[in-house]
């Protein structure tokens, strides 16, 4: 599609010469004219890369686009609702300066602009434009204090057994081969097109054995198709489907002596639903209760410069500065270093305090935030303890003079820095030597044949450990109700569709979010200016 030419000149048919005066000064369509209207028009040239300068017929208004996008999303809209809001719903015509007989444009024009904006990597354009707004009105700071935490996001997908997954996988390639090259000269095509393409699947009624029989024949099955499109053209063999055949195949078998024999354990990031394959099954606890099959989000909002407390009926004066979408299992702490990198791209400085939660503080990350020259604020999990044993937290250790003191007062006779190469880490080994043998503690201390405790720990070990006694004053747990606020985000963005994405894969997921997060950052815009423009007239008048 080609660029489309931008409005120049008003007509009296706009609806702010028609019904301008529908709209008081604290009306949120109103409020969005004045305020967003214009952040999103300064993201024009940006949109206009998306498209050919004159080739082809010409594109809906980009920022009409734009503006709907997330609109649609600040009043949770699908695209139909949305488009017949645009060409009959009078204040969003106001509030994106249109004319009173518009006549708006397709539903499937959203989606097609959503299309254009992932296939360019522009998922975060709406939230940066909205961002860049709220940097010019003085709202935003490039640097300023954070909160960080993530929720999870549900994929917008079914949960199926080990066995549908194989079975819908295989179904998939032999319908993606058939249409592709028709029939294929493989001694079984026929019965893989009519047992996968032609037939339905029911499972209901069959025992565990019949199952497994299942299981096992799709196995074959799978991996005879795989066998012969090895030695077919590469065509064939680089189709999507097949690829996604060949990755599940490795996931859920084994090739042995007697042919695929099912694994025990399907690896970390398997696939769970061949229809979304970038949908990964996490937990957030050990039992596996808290499980969901998705997405993660990593949310960050501004902090306030001081702890005085808002007047009566304020809204909040913060705002979100990121919202990263990652792999379901993607740790808090990649998520964190995803979230500081985007931040950084887009202009805004790493915060000099980051409030967070124990998933993100360990010896690491707090030498990395040390370096860098800012904090990281939150608990440090706690030292793990087995059977009542003295844990390493209980030793006061002192990298920087090489010696560490235990808890019956005796300092370490050696110190080792170890490089481990086939783990990948790097650790300070303390020793006490023959201290041990008369101590009273030991039986408490070691359970080691000789008798003798050796205590490892971490390169940047010292931090955690001032860490863990820091969290044990009063004036680090007041510090901490900094973050508390993050929680209520977290419900506002759930509010506004957040834990559920509308659309599938990871690239489309993370427009979700970044629309998610726009929404809510234009909601709050709109609420603050909203009171303060009410609370002016009320001193004036």
């Amino acid at each position: 599609m080609s660029l489309p030419a931008p409005k120049v000149q008003r007509s009296f048919a706009d609806v702010v010469f028609a019904a301008g005066e529908l709209f008081p000064a604290g009306d949120r369509y109103r409020v969005f004219r004045e305020k967003v209207l214009p952040a999103l028009r300064k993201a024009r040239a940006r949109l206009a890369g998306l498209y050919c300068a004159d080739n082809g017929r010409p594109a809906v208004e980009l920022v009409v686009m734009l503006g709907a996008s997330v609109l649609q999303y600040l009043e949770k809209l699908p695209d139909r609702l949305a488009a017949a809001a645009v060409r009959l719903n009078l204040g969003w015509k106001y509030a994106l300066d249109l004319e009173v007989d518009y006549k708006g444009f397709d539903p499937s024009s959203l989606c097609n602009f959503r299309k254009r904006l992932v296939k360019h990597e522009e998922e975060r354009l709406a939230f940066d434009a909205i961002l860049d707004g709220l940097r010019e009105a003085g709202l935003v700071r490039r640097k300023v204090r954070q909160r960080l935490d993530s929720t999870h996001v549900l994929g917008l997908v079914s949960a199926m057994s080990r066995l549908d997954v194989v079975w819908q996988t295989l179904r998939g390639a032999v319908e993606a081969l058939r249409k592709t090259a028709g029939a294929l000269a493989l001694e079984s095509w026929g019965r893989l097109v009519e047992v996968y393409a032609e037939t339905e699947p029911d499972w209901r009624g069959l025992k565990k054995a019949e199952l497994a029989a299942k299981f096992q024949q799709a196995g074959r099955d799978a991996h005879g198709l795989l066998s012969w499109l090895d030695g077919q053209s590469s065509p064939l063999r680089e189709l999507e489907a097949v690829a996604l055949l060949r990755r599940v195949f490795a996931e859920q078998f084994e090739v042995g002596p007697d042919g695929p024999q099912r694994r025990e354990a399907e690896p970390s990031g398997a696939v769970k639903n061949p229809h979304d394959p970038e949908a990964q099954w996490s937990t957030k606890d050990q039992d596996g209760k808290k499980a969901w099959v998705g997405y993660k989000a990593q949310i960050a909002e501004t902090v306030p410069d001081d702890d005085e407390p808002k007047p009566k009926g304020e809204p909040t004066g913060q705002f979100l500065t990121d919202l990263t979408t990652t792999e379901a299992i993607a740790s808090d702490l990649d998520g964190m270093g995803r979230s500081l990198k985007a931040q950084g791209e887009a202009g805004q400085e790493p915060p000099p305090e980051l409030y967070v939660d124990a998933g993100y503080v360990t010896d690491d990350t707090l030498a990395q935030a040390k370096a860098e020259g800012r904090e990281l604020i939150g608990p440090a999990r706690p030292c793990p303890q087995k059977d009542g044993m003295l844990s390493a937290d209980q030793f006061d250790v002192d990298l920087a003079a090489r010696r560490a003191t235990c808890p019956a007062g005796k300092a370490s006779t050696q110190c080792s820095h170890i490089h481990d190469a086939d783990q990948g880490s790097t650790y300070w080994r303390f020793e006490w030597g023959a201290q041990c043998d008369t101590c009273e503690l030991r039986p408490r201390c070691t359970k080691s044949r000789t008798g003798r405790r050796i205590l490892a720990v971490g390169e940047h070990h010292d931090l955690l450990q001032a860490r863990r006694r820091e969290m044990q004053t009063p004036q680090f747990q007041q510090r901490m109700h900094r973050r508390n606020a993050i929680e209520g985000t977290v419900s506002e963005l759930v509010r506004l569709g957040l834990r559920r994405t509308r659309y599938r894969g990871l690239a489309k997921t993370r427009l979700h979010g970044y629309l998610v997060g726009a929404a809510c950052n234009i909601g709050r815009w709109l609420r603050l200016e909203a009171w303060r423009r009410r609370s002016t007239q009320a001193q004036s008048g």
